[in-house]
């Protein structure tokens, strides 16, 4: 039998089974692809918190496939474009860059980017979307392969902030972590 985590979200509701993930804790299965009533309403709420805190940034970089749709709704609503990683090199990207990376629900993952998308990331202020933070895994790897290729992280947003149900916080929708700050419009409570 299926266990499921009832978890509001700006104030819509939404059912998600508690899973294993590949480490092996067990995780409420949150997928946003598709939602596009939660993710127009994350991406509005992000960009206006954004703006509040006077965030400025000229482009967006999001990873394949979870974190693609709210940084596609996010870039529709800052009129930015925006650079996604992909998880396989494709015949038509040139000279193909790859990084590795790590997370809780995704596991060991490699992204590759095209040599021309990576310049479009050279000299700007490069906002990082996701769908989820949980442990650091996948951001940690965003900021190594932004040092690598001279890239500046000056922010990073997400749906969800996963944490243990006794640590939620209300009314606080910002922390710091590795020097970066990280926007989130919502908690994933740990099962």
């Amino acid at each position: 039998m299926i266990e499921y985590e009832e978890l509001e979200i700006l104030g819509l509701k939404r059912q998600l089974p508690i899973l294993p993930s590949p480490s092996g804790i067990k995780i409420a299965g949150f997928n946003p692809v598709g939602d596009m009533e939660l993710l127009q309403k994350s991406a509005k709420y992000l960009f206006n918190l954004l703006q509040n805190e006077n965030i400025k940034y000229d482009i967006i970089l999001t990873t394949e496939l979870k974190g693609l749709p709210i940084a596609q709704e996010i870039a529709s609503i800052s009129q930015k474009n925006y650079v996604c990683l992909r998880k396989e090199a494709k015949c038509y990207m040139l000279n193909p860059i790859k990084t590795e990376s790590e997370s809780i629900t995704s596991g060991k993952s490699t992204y590759y980017i095209s040599q021309p998308e990576l310049l479009t990331l050279k000299n700007k202020q490069v906002l990082f979307v996701d769908d989820v933070f949980s442990t650091g895994g996948t951001l940690i790897n965003m900021l190594k392969f932004a040092k690598e290729q001279d890239l500046e992280i000056i922010a990073c947003a997400t749906i969800l902030r996963e944490v243990k149900k006794q640590d939620i916080m209300k009314n606080k929708n910002v922390f710091t972590f590795n020097g970066i700050n990280i926007y989130y419009c919502d908690y994933l409570p740990l099962p």
